[in-house]
Parts: C-alpha cells; structure tokens; sequence
C-alpha cells in the first residue's frame, strides 16, 4: 500500500538527513522521546542525536506537508515539544512556508524555519527563481577621425565602410580593419564602459590603401556609450531548503537557466523590463558580510536591493579570424 503523500515527505526528509548527517550521528524517523515536564512519549517525525566532544547533542524536525503557511499555533505547539523533550535545536520544515508571525516567533525562540523547494518533484514542485539586475552596457555609436602623421600624406578610402578599412602596421604587418583595432581598445578598458562620451586613440601610424594609393594615417575613435538596466526573474532548478529567515537556499547543488541579453533588450523574454530606478528590490545580506552590517551593492552610487547583478557588455572582435567568423556568422544568418 503506498503510503500517503504527508508520510512520503517525513521519509524525504528523512532521507535528506540522514544523508547530510556527520559521521557517528544517528537519524531516526518517526522517534519517541519521553517528555522531561509532561513524562509521556513524544512523537518526533525525525530525530538527529550525536555526540560533540563527548557531549550528546539532540536536534528534532518537525515535518509540516499542508497547503497552508505554517502559522504561530503550530510553531508554538514545536517550541513546547522541543522544551519537553529538552532538544538542542528544533527545525519545522515546511511545504508552504510560514507566516510572517510564525517566523518571528522562531526567531525568538531559536526554531529553524524551512521550506522544502524542490523544481522538478511532482509531489512538491515549486517554481523558484531570483531576482536579477542585467546592467547593459552598450556602444551606442562610433565614429573615427583620420588625420596624417607629421612628414606624411593620408589618404582615406572612400569606397568603403569605415569600420571595414583594413589596416597595416608600417612594415607592411596586416593589422586587421579598424573595427578590430577599437575591439581590441573596447574589450579590455574599462574607463570606455562609463556612460557618455569618449575619445580613444586606435592607431598613431598605421598604413592603409585608397585603391593603389598608400596612406599613412593616425586613427582616433569618438564612442558614445550607454548603459541600460533590466529586471526580471532568473529560474533556477534545486531541490534543497529555503531558510525563511535569511532568505538562503540550503542544496547540493543549483542550476540557472541561460540569461539572454539580446532577448531581454528586445523586449522577449517573459518577466523582464527595462527599469530606470534601481530600487526597491529583495535581498537580505551580501554572502560573506555580516549580519548586523549588511554590505549592499550599488549602481553608479545608488543602492542596489537585488539577490544578483548581472553585466553584459558588447563585445567586439579583436582579431581579423574573430572578424571574418563574426561576418560569415552574419551571412549564415541572413
């Protein structure tokens, strides 16, 4: 006979336990402890004993499978178990989360407080994902500037795209066209990210050809660089415990889903929107920082409340193979 599905999720979590559990522990399910004040047997769904430096350690778990938040009657009905049973520490582990009020009960009173969240159980599945901040930073437009170096003469193609001129170093090396020369400025230095204007030097003396026609030149670029945000969920697949108090998930292990930037700035991907105030946003502390004195991340000096900051930048080529991949790309696609 297949056990009901609330029994099912005490042997879950059994087994979770009993996985994670130190050498030497013992985990039980569906435990008996004799009550210290009340001198009856207390049912526990699963019990932890282990020994520390020789001194007994208890740790009950309460398992709650409803479809109902946990509320402050059941979490003070624990709190008096625990006390009775006189356990170290006392973990409810929900299947629909807390109230408010039930979670700062368990504060006060030392009760762990988790949620079960699993994404691919058919029993208990749960759609779980973060908030994300995608910081775009995007070369908005470019333009170039040829001038000749001093005791030579320039002369400039005209029959060709700007981006598309090929380069030469003095001795004739081919250098690659000069979108790859700004790639190779763009892709590494990052004062040309800040939103704006800039001018950056590509080349002081390079060679290029208007037919037969040699030219000597110095090219300098004009950027225009804009950084846009976007907000929206990023799924997540786990199977592991939400602690409703600090917010963190407890797994062996997290996967995300692919984060497409071109998608997300075109407006298709569900859930995300372009955003201009970076407000407002849930997290409860920076990993690493400490509690009393969260450390919390910020754009262009303005607090930042999101559990993740993506960047994505535009990324250029940096070699001619890089570009005439970039450009076959291009053909394939059309």
């Amino acid at each position: 006979m297949t056990d009901p599905k609330w029994k099912r999720f005490e042997k879950l979590i059994h087994g979770i336990h009993t996985q994670f559990a130190p050498e030497g522990a013992t985990v039980t399910l569906d435990d008996e402890i004799v009550g210290y004040h009340s001198k009856v047997p207390r049912q526990i769904d699963v019990s932890i004993r282990v020994r520390v430096a020789q001194y007994p350690v208890l740790i009950i778990v309460e398992c709650k499978d409803h479809s109902r938040p946990i509320d402050v009657a059941e979490l003070g009905a624990f709190v008096s178990l625990r006390d009775d049973v006189r356990a170290n520490k006392g973990v409810m582990i929900s299947t629909s989360g807390f109230t408010p009020a039930a979670i700062e009960m368990a504060r006060a009173h030392g009760i762990d407080t988790r949620t079960y969240v699993d994404t691919e159980s058919q029993d208990w599945r749960t759609d779980v994902s973060i908030p994300v901040v995608l910081v775009c930073v995007m070369l908005h437009s470019w333009a170039v500037t040829f001038s000749n170096p001093p005791g030579f003469a320039a002369a400039i193609p005209t029959n060709i795209a700007f981006p598309l001129i090929e380069t030469f170093a003095v001795d004739g090396e081919p250098l690659g066209p000069i979108i790859v020369l700004l790639g190779k400025k763009w892709n590494h230095d990052e004062s040309l990210h800040i939103p704006g204007q800039h001018s950056v030097v590509l080349a002081d003396h390079v060679l290029v050809y208007a037919g037969s026609t040699q030219g000597h030149v110095r090219i300098v670029a004009k950027l225009r660089v804009e950084r846009r945000y976007y907000r929206g969920p990023l799924q997540i697949s786990v199977a592991g415990f939400r602690d409703e108090q600090d917010g963190s998930i407890l797994t062996k292990e997290l996967k995300t889903e692919f984060v497409e930037p071109a998608k997300i700035k075109r407006g298709e991907a569900p859930g995300w929107s372009e955003v201009t105030e970076i407000r407002n946003y849930v997290i409860d502390r920076i990993e690493g920082s400490e509690p009393d004195q969260p450390k919390m991340p910020a754009i262009d000096g303005v607090p930042l409340e999101a559990m993740l900051v993506m960047h994505f930048i535009d990324a250029l080529p940096e070699t001619p193979d890089e570009f005439r991949s970039l450009i076959s790309a291009d053909e394939c696609a059309c």
